[in-house]
């Protein structure tokens, strides 16, 4: 039995999922929490939790981007997936960048969300449900290869939002700003994304990344 903690702010949505999951006998306990503090919380006095369902968009002082990244420091044994209204790809490469097993929109069937959950608990590879089209998949995480190898692009998640701060039109001083990174910091930053592309130049990097679909322009 695989036991899910459901991190949603929308009490509509989590009843409905709820009785979508309610009715696999797979899944055991559902529980639900609506903010990363109360998930902290939860998962602290409930060792027993197997998977959390993180949205995105969530209502509080940490998005849920920012949250898998907690979970996986944190809670080492929880796997984590996503749940989300968004398919825009810098959101799936900066989730599965932060440990997250499955990558699915919200306009998934409730059966493809429960195949998520059980390919997520038996450690199998990445799932994306079936409304993400497969072929962006690729193009985001740089073929096939380093999706199965969990390394789209080798990227980090802050190596993400520079380029994507880059690719924006922001200069080296407002990305510092943004970021709060000193601007020697945001100059690493770009020579780790050249390297990890092969290519000489930040343009470069921006331009390969956008056509893959890692970043918008």
């Amino acid at each position: 039995m695989i036991n899910v903690l459901l991190i949603e702010d929308s009490a509509v949505f989590v009843m409905g999922l709820k009785l979508a999951l309610g009715a696999n006998p797979s899944i055991g306990r559902i529980e639900a929490v609506n903010s990363p503090g109360a998930a902290v919380a939860f998962l602290n006095s409930h060792p027993d939790i197997d998977i959390a369902v993180v949205d995105i968009t969530l209502e509080a002082e940490t998005d849920g981007l920012t949250l898998l990244g907690i979970l996986r420091d944190a809670f080492p044994g929880v796997k984590t997936m996503v749940l989300s209204h968004y398919k825009i790809p810098a959101y799936i490469l900066r989730a599965i960048s932060s440990g997250a097993c499955a990558y699915l929109a919200k306009d998934s069937s409730p059966e493809s969300i429960v195949e998520a959950i059980g390919n997520v608990a038996e450690g199998k590879c990445l799932f994306f449900g079936e409304t993400i089209d497969s072929a962006k998949i690729l193009r985001i995480f740089g073929g096939k290869e380093n999706l199965e190898a969990r390394k789209p692009q080798g990227l980090t998640p802050r190596e993400l939002e520079v380029l994507q701060l880059t690719s924006s039109g922001y200069s080296n001083s407002q990305i510092a700003s943004a970021l709060e990174i000193s601007l020697n910091t945001v100059d690493s930053y770009k020579e780790r994304i050249k390297v990890k592309f092969g290519l000489d130049s930040i343009v470069e990097c921006v331009a390969t990344a956008a056509a893959k679909g890692i970043v918008s322009v």
